[in-house]
């Protein structure tokens, strides 16, 4: 976060700076196009032709000094940056070309074709390219094939065609891929349930998938792995079926018609205008439940162990487990169905249901192993990838 803080602070010191202090810190190309800016809308403004005509003369004196040191060295591996010194003054003169003639006039413009510069550095690096890619190829070594890959796809960006290019890239991503198998192995003394191997071997390892690193949860034939991932199951519990059972009472006071109020004398009570009194009768309604709760649990324990096939070495490994817990509840009633309270009418639309078997238990582990498996995976994937 604080290294995002100071290239936003950088950038905007950076686009606040005038052309003369881009000028002065070196940063001609970026003083250059402030200019060009400025000079667009106002093609009289002096000062800003001063400092255009400094910085693409000094900007221009940069690269084509490079060029002559680069052409010096007679090193093979220098066309690339000839190649990218000559398109920047194309490019450069090509922003410069917009401006009003007045303005480039003032700046004493002169137009130079680049193009036969630019297209033989280019023949020569594609040629010293293909030429390093080829050797890198014959290394065996994975880096080498991501390094010629990379040389190959500047070929491929520059000239599509080129002879074999698009082959060789192609034999470069596969030599420069690792490639991983996760396999799983029943080492408990229990017999899984069927389909349940099938069922891990579902786990989406090819999200994790991109250039130079690739999983597999079935074996290619022909296809030499560099790392196996196994899931090895050495404990298989089920817990016995436990049944508990609770018995409540719910009641509920209902109204039962209606009755006289009666005074002292057991004589009917009247009211002011002489009539009878009368009070509404309640009466208690009951309902005997009896709460079932049912449990059992299947609880699975191994290890995932990383394996470097080229060295022979276990690389990582570390414990995982996880269970399944079927954890149900019903009930039943006898008496008044208007005396139960609203937890024992949601718990009687429970109905009576079987245990569900070992095989089934245990399968239900299946997915939530997966997930450990696959975020534990996901969070070591540098590993595979840099090794």
């Amino acid at each position: 976060m604080r290294n995002i803080l100071l290239f936003a602070i950088a950038l905007s010191m950076f686009s606040c700076a005038s052309s003369s202090k881009l000028l002065e810190k070196g940063n001609y190309d970026a003083s250059i196009d402030k200019s060009i800016k400025k000079l667009m809308r106002a093609p009289d403004n002096s000062k800003e032709i001063k400092v255009l005509k400094k910085s693409y003369q000094l900007a221009n004196d940069n690269d084509l000094d490079k060029i002559d040191k680069l052409k010096l060295t007679g090193q093979p591996d220098i066309w690339q940056d000839i190649y990218d010194a000559y398109t920047r003054l194309a490019d450069r003169q090509q922003r410069v070309r917009r401006l009003p003639d007045e303005v480039l006039n003032k700046i004493n413009f002169t137009k130079h074709d680049y193009i036969l510069q630019q297209s033989a550095a280019l023949k020569k690096a594609v040629a010293y390219h293909y030429a390093q890619a080829k050797v890198l190829l014959q290394t065996g070594n994975k880096q080498d094939a991501r390094e010629a890959y990379r040389q190959l796809q500047f070929i491929s960006n520059k000239m599509p065609n080129y002879k074999e290019v698009n082959r060789l890239m192609e034999n470069a991503l596969v030599q420069g891929t690792n490639y991983v198998l996760f396999r799983m192995e029943n080492q408990s003394n229990a017999v899984l349930p069927k389909n349940y191997v099938e069922q891990i071997l579902k786990i989406s390892l090819s999200s994790l998938n991109e250039r130079w690193l690739t999983f597999d949860t079935y074996p290619e034939e022909g296809l030499s792995y560099d790392f196996d991932i196994d899931l090895l199951l050495k404990e298989i519990n089920v817990s016995p079926e436990l049944i508990q059972q609770e018995k409540i009472t719910d009641s509920r006071e209902m109204e039962d018609g209606w009755e006289y109020v009666l005074d002292a004398n057991g004589n009917v009570k009247k009211d002011s205008a002489g009539n009878d009194i009368k009070k509404t009768k309640y009466t208690t309604i009951k309902a005997y439940v009896t709460k079932t709760h049912m449990n059992k649990k299947a609880q699975v324990k191994g290890t995932l162990d990383y394996y470097d096939n080229r060295t022979g070495q276990l690389v990582k490994t570390f414990p995982i487990s996880t269970e399944f817990v079927f954890d149900y509840y019903y009930a039943t009633f006898e008496g008044e169905k208007d005396a139960l309270s609203k937890a024992s009418l949601e718990l009687i639309k429970n109905k009576p249901v079987p245990f569900p078997t070992d095989p089934e238990i245990v399968f239900d582990t299946a997915d939530e192993l997966k997930k450990i498996a696959l975020n534990k995976i996901k969070r070591d994937k540098e590993l595979f990838l840099n090794k």
